[in-house]
């Protein structure tokens, strides 16, 4: 309904969230996936990925799960986030140098 009814006759962008199981996985995942045009996953970073990418990187990354307009991460690709718990905020934070191969 938020996609089709609002967001598609509003001609406006729609955001939505849902929450995953301790396993990662999406209640009623196939119909999320079916609905949406883009799925991105707000994961933790590890202790290791923290220390290796700096902390100026963030705590966090958004990893693009599945995207009907365009490609998806490949394995070890993310955006790097910062998560600020105090005040619910996620900002991009400084980005990795990882090389951009053309198609």
């Amino acid at each position: 309904m938020v996609k089709n009814q609002l967001a598609g006759d509003l001609n406006i962008v729609a955001l939505s969230a849902a929450q995953a199981t301790s396993t990662g996985k999406l209640a009623d995942s196939a119909k999320i996936a079916r609905n949406a045009s883009t799925i991105i996953m707000l994961l933790d970073k590890s202790q290791e990925e923290i220390e290796r990418d700096g902390p100026e990187c963030g705590n966090k990354k958004a990893v693009v799960a599945y995207n009907r307009n365009g490609p998806q991460s490949s394995s070890g690709e993310w955006i790097d986030m910062q998560f600020d718990g105090d005040h619910i905020l996620y900002e991009q934070a400084k980005q990795q140098h990882i090389p951009i191969i053309p198609y």
